[in-house]
């Protein structure tokens, strides 16, 4: 795991200064070395640091090059099948010089500039590689998004970066995408190809980016996930369902277990959750030793803090478990900070309590193993339980009752962390989900505000509806085929391309590389998620129970007290805290901004949320922590950058 960096400029080379500074925001990424190489000749200039996880000697340093000089590579994540890989390029003659898995990606690089060996890989991975013959450059990144990469084009070149603030010293003339800031304030991230800049985008999974004699193309390079195997039972039940239960545990322990290869000592996150105690439960069983687990609590706040579900599994399994209290001045401390490593607004409120609990984890080991993932494959967000509404309530929002029935409940006062509040919550999620538009039905389960907050938002509240329809069709178009079908896999392979690799991959890569931690989840391995996507929808979301065939196949390495509970994201309390003690942070950030409002938001309109969201009339938590991200990233990291 490493963090990587550069550029192509055929009118030369910059100043040595851009490209230190490109390093000199990647190195927290890579702590135990870094790397430069140059070629005047064609502008290109290639940046590394290091993390020491495989092969912890220099013969694996970077950016490394072939014997032949044909060829040369920057490359951050791993190759868990790297060994099986080597072995099959011995046997047809190739000689190596390291241990690890860089100078096998190197090899296969060589042998095949086109890339066509991609699909062969299991890993994460992000890389750039030099083919001097065909003076090409390539990038390229895993097939589901957990290693990030930024490109931007200048001057009839390209440059690239693991980071968007690493990617910035060669820029100039950067502009904020009004339409980024639409999606953070809807969906609480901007999904890819897009960043907060308009200069500047995100590969997408599974895709690959040519550079050649100053034209760029982008293809994707992984093939879709099955589709659901229309020859097995709708229901979870018989020989079919409980053999898929064996094979998925069989997947799952091969995952774990080539996670857990590292020449470095190697934990997993714990967070009480159903996900990470399945991967503590099969690490205990695999691991040559005792395996420490780490986990974050909440004093005070009983409705966010899992950490008896934590103790519980780690109990059950006899790890060496380690936790982290996260007060409120924690929280305080480290917004700005976050905010800097994320590179741009990112509403996801968890990534505070995953930066703290990276930064302690790190005292102990250099690699994690997480659940992230299984979620997104298992229909385990509790807005995934409106399938089950449509399929019997569906009727309801084809009647003249719906309309006066929704603007009702979204009426309803709902503070998240009282008991009413949480079902006021939920019914308004629900009646989203009954909207009898389809693209907006589906957009609904994935939008943190409603279209009302939403438009009070807006300078120009009229613009509301063709902002929010945009979206809907933009996420409209990654469902699976036939798209009005009901089917939720279909559903799930939206956030699949959207939300995962654009919310909780991001956050979890960018909060533990921050401390130089690898995170590594068994749940992401390709074998097992197009496994899964290849079965019914009802063995994931069996009525109202959710996950319900992960629970099942794992029942016997789960605390009893784990199999009935209801799914908890891992969030801090900031809902809470803007109506106490951050309610004034919140609107001096407000009154102190410069470049949003009046231009494409109403301050008026954001001070009257908070004021709703402090009284307890609504919780408008999601959004306006959106907003607080927005504005703390641009007041902090972004003064001289205006709206397009």
């Amino acid at each position: 795991m490493c963090g990587i960096a550069g550029y192509i400029r055929p009118k030369g080379l910059f100043d040595d200064a851009v490209l230190a500074r490109m390093l000199e925001r990647i190195a927290h990424r890579g702590p135990d070395g870094t790397g430069t190489w140059k070629r005047p000749d064609v502008g290109l200039a290639f940046a590394h640091s290091r993390l020491k996880v495989q092969d912890l000697t220099p013969a694996a340093d970077q950016p490394m090059h072939s014997a032949d000089g044909s060829t040369s590579l920057v490359y951050n994540g791993e190759i868990y099948n790297f060994r099986e890989l080597r072995e099959a390029l011995r046997a047809d003659g190739a000689t190596f010089h390291s241990t690890g898995d860089t100078e096998v990606l190197l090899e296969l690089c060589r042998r095949d500039p086109a890339l066509g060996f991609l699909p062969r890989l299991n890993g994460m991975f992000a890389f750039a590689v030099w083919h001097a013959p065909t003076h090409t450059l390539t990038l390229a990144r895993d097939h589901a998004g957990v290693k990030p990469l930024l490109y931007a084009e200048l001057d009839g070149g390209l440059a690239f970066a693991s980071e968007l603030a690493a990617i910035r010293p060669p820029l100039r003339g950067l502009s904020i995408d009004p339409r980024a800031v639409y999606e953070l304030l809807s969906l609480g991230f901007i999904t890819a190809p897009r960043t907060i800049f308009r200069q500047v985008f995100k590969l997408r999974p599974g895709h690959l980016l040519r550079w050649r004699d100053g034209a760029v193309t982008i293809e994707r390079w992984s093939r879709p996930l099955r589709r659901p195997d229309a020859s097995l039972p709708a229901q979870p039940h018989g020989p079919a369902y409980t053999a898929a239960c064996e094979e998925l545990r069989e997947l799952v322990a091969d995952a774990v277990e080539h996670r857990l290869i590292a020449d470095v000592p190697v934990g997993v996150f714990l967070s009480g959750g159903i996900d990470s105690a399945i991967v503590t439960a099969v690490a205990a069983r695999v691991a040559a030793g005792r395996v420490k687990t780490f986990s974050v609590t909440f004093p005070g706040f009983a409705y966010f803090d899992e950490s008896r579900y934590a103790r519980a599994v780690a109990a059950m399994h006899r790890t060496d478990h380690t936790e982290i209290p996260l007060r409120l001045d924690d929280v305080r401390e480290i917004i700005p900070t976050v905010q800097s490593h994320l590179g741009e607004p990112f509403a996801d409120s968890s990534a505070l309590p995953t930066y703290l609990l990276s930064r302690m984890t790190r005292q102990h080991v250099t690699v994690a193993l997480s659940g992230d993932g299984a979620d997104e494959q298992f229909a385990g967000y509790a807005r995934y339980a409106a399938a089950t509404l449509i399929e019997r309530f569906g009727w309801f929002a084809r009647t003249p009752l719906y309309g006066p029935a929704r603007r009702m409940v979204e009426g309803l006062p709902a503070k998240r962390e009282t008991f009413f509040g949480k079902v006021a919550s939920q019914l308004k999620r629900a009646m989203r989900g009954m909207d009898p538009r389809g693209p907006h039905r589906y957009a609904n389960w994935m939008r943190t505000s409603d279209a009302a907050a939403f438009s009070r938002l807006l300078h120009r509240p009229e613009d509301s509806p063709a902002i929010i329809d945009d979206i809907a069709q933009m996420l409209w178009s990654f469902r699976g085929e036939p798209k009005d079908s009901p089917d939720l896999n279909h559903h799930l392979r939206v956030e699949w391309q959207t939300s995962l690799p654009d919310d909780m991959l991001t956050k979890i890569d960018l909060m533990s590389m921050a401390h130089g931690l690898e995170v590594r989840s068994p749940f992401m391995d390709h074998r097992v998620a197009d496994f899964v996507a290849g079965l019914p929808w009802r063995w994931k979301l069996n009525g109202w129970r959710k996950k319900f065939m992960l629970i099942d196949a794992y029942r016997d390495l789960l605390p009893p007290i784990l199999h009935h509970r209801p799914k908890r994201g891992f969030e801090v309390p900031v809902g809470p805290w803007m109506r106490g003690p951050l309610n004034g942070m919140v609107r001096e950030l407000i009154a102190a901004d410069r470049c949003f409002f009046g231009t494409i938001l109403d301050r008026g309109g954001a001070l009257a949320m908070l004021d709703e969201h402090t009284r307890g009339r609504a919780d408008h938590n999601y959004c306006l922590w959106a907003l607080v991200s927005l504005l703390v990233w641009q007041q902090e990291h972004a003064r001289d950058v205006a709206v397009a």
